[in-house]
């Protein structure tokens, strides 16, 4: 867009050198191929496109999600304290690859304006879905953030209020609501670009589905503050119940996007195309490491990579053998005759949570003098190679799946009120569909019945039943960020700090605030909101009560996390 803009005003400069005056520049002004007339399709494919960056960049490369999440932990000094320690900072809105949000909602904005202006009711469905999500995501991250007055720079609202969570959340499922019933009135006249649609092609069937799958998601969300939501004339009973048949009904229906991998701007942060040096100084976390291992889960090995140098009691001496994994995938490994019983000798091996950083940086290389580059330390597992590429076809842009669905109704269902059945049956859909996703069926020697049928799996066999659902839905949330807000709604999975943890022993709570403007008009607002946030005793006494362990309304009086 900027470049548009740019060579937009370049030629009407040009033009008004060789011209007597400006006046007859109206034609330029109208001209249909000008940037504020610029087509929706060639908008479309820049919302999707930035929104699918934001989200992945949020759960990867070095996130403080998937941090929190011990999803991952930094092995070397660059970027610890924030990954390891939680020693977040105030930055400025979420944004990726230069794209910020309110950038792409702005854009998004221009959607929904140009299909009431030509009367296209799919691209007002498509926009309102896409606010939603983007939207209910940053409520999400902050709290009280711009809404009903944000975006309106142009008619002169630069400093827009904070609004309430409650109010965001039901601005979010009536737009859902409306975005539903626009994809069902569609003619043949409210027609879009397939190939500007990256993630659905053009299907409004498809589109309709995930406005619904975010319905569910924000209305289980609301599950606490139900009365609240009912002062507001808002049921989220029957918000669930209305959108539960018409969501997601396979991973067919997932609302993702793929990296084309062959520009810096199309390809994964990770990929040489944007990362001249690939990133290994980021390792699985041993918390999840350690449970897919105890659960034989095939998807560990999509996610991670075998150590390089593996401590074995079984052999005498150093031997370097090939490992080969169930997807056939082929690896180098040297094993390396064990020394001392605390030696970790698993063929993956993540990094414990929360170390300091030499004790990461030397973690579990016992008695081996050899020096490694501090982010190669070779006895910790890498994690996989796909996430290092410029695409992948199991490293996509996730902005709801199929499997969420799932445990969202099987949580529904255990906890009663939201109209769903079948608890155990949905939970077993949902690991069956984070599998498939996964691409763990391909391999021919797992068997999913076996899987299943472990106690530790097993719905009947859990004591408590909400927690044996997060756990698995925390799982199939690699790298996602949908788990941090179900453990800060639930408190499951019960996952624990490290000793480096600076406001410990607890898991950070939100995103704080962009540092505030010094101007009086945006102090007033934003004020208004950090007001409204309730600190743990996490935040240590004389700091602001914009800090990452501060209670946004979304929790508030439920006792949860902690």
């Amino acid at each position: 867009m900027k470049a548009i803009k740019s060579i937009y005003f370049t030629l009407l400069a040009t033009l008004c050198l060789f011209m007597t005056s400006c006046e007859d520049l109206t034609e330029v002004n109208n001209n249909p191929n000008a940037p504020e007339n610029v087509s929706s399709n060639y908008i479309l494919t820049y919302v999707l496109t930035n929104t699918g960056k934001i989200v992945y960049t949020l759960g990867r490369d070095g996130s403080k999600i998937g941090a929190t999440m011990q999803y991952m932990q930094a092995g070397t000094n660059e970027g610890a304290a924030i990954i390891n320690q939680y020693a977040w900072v105030q930055e400025g809105w979420i944004s990726a690859s230069g794209a910020g949000v309110f950038d792409v909602l702005r854009n998004n904005k221009l959607i929904y304006d140009n299909g009431v202006r030509d009367n296209n009711r799919f691209f007002q469905a498509i926009s309102l879905t896409l606010k939603s999500a983007i939207f209910g995501l940053m409520t999400d991250l902050y709290g009280d953030i711009p809404y009903s007055e944000a975006l309106n720079a142009a008619s002169g609202k630069y400093f827009p209020k904070y609004d309430a969570q409650a109010e965001i959340y039901k601005g979010i499922l009536t737009d859902l609501k409306e975005a539903n019933t626009l994809l069902g009135s569609l003619e043949a006249k409210d027609a879009i670009s397939a190939t500007a649609d990256v993630m659905y092609k053009g299907d409004a069937a498809k589109w309709k589905k995930f406005a619904n799958a975010l319905r569910l998601r924000y209305a289980l969300r609301l599950a606490d503050k139900k009365a609240e939501m009912s002062a507001l004339g808002v049921n989220i009973e029957t918000e669930f119940k209305d959108a539960s048949a018409a969501a997601f009904a396979s991973n067919g229906d997932n609302a993702v996007m793929a990296f084309i991998g062959t520009t810096a701007d199309n390809s994964s942060p990770g990929g040489l195309l944007n990362a001249a040096n690939p990133n290994y100084l980021l390792k699985p976390g041993k918390t999840l490491v350690d449970k897919l291992i105890n659960l034989k889960d095939p998807r560990l090995e999509r996610w991670a990579q075998p150590v390089q140098r593996k401590w074995d009691a079984k052999v005498t001496a150093t031997t370097t053998k090939t490992v080969t994994n169930m997807f056939g995938e082929t690896f180098s490994v040297v094993y390396v005759p064990a020394t001392a019983t605390s030696a970790d000798t698993s063929l993956y091996v993540g990094l414990p949570i929360g170390m300091s950083i030499t004790s990461a940086i030397a973690y579990n290389k016992g008695s081996d003098g050899a020096t490694y580059p501090n982010e190669r330390n070779p006895y910790i597992s890498y994690i996989h190679d796909r996430y290092r590429k410029n695409t992948d076809p199991y490293a996509t842009m996730d902005l709801m799946t199929y499997d969420e669905v799932e445990f969202i109704l099987a949580e529904a269902a255990l906890l009663g009120g939201f109209g769903a059945s079948d608890a155990e049956g949905h939970y077993k859909k949902a690991i069956k569909a984070s599998m498939e996703k996964a691409g763990v069926f391909t391999a021919t020697t797992f068997n999913f019945d076996t899987y299943y049928a472990q106690p530790s799996v097993a719905y009947t066999d859990a004591a408590n039943k909400q927690e044996r659902i997060i756990e698995q839905k925390w799982i199939s949330s690699w790298f996602g960020v949908q788990s941090w807000f179900d453990w800060r709604r639930t408190g499951f999975p019960a996952l624990k700090t490290g000793a480096v943890a600076q406001y410990g022993p607890a898991l950070p709570l939100r995103y704080m605030y962009p540092t505030a403007n010094v101007d009086p008009n945006y102090l007033v607002n934003y004020n208004a909101a950090i007001a409204k946030l309730i600190p743990t005793n996490y935040v240590p006494a004389g700091q602001s009560k914009d800090h990452h362990y501060s209670k946004i309304w979304l929790i508030q009086g439920t006792s949860k996390p902690y």
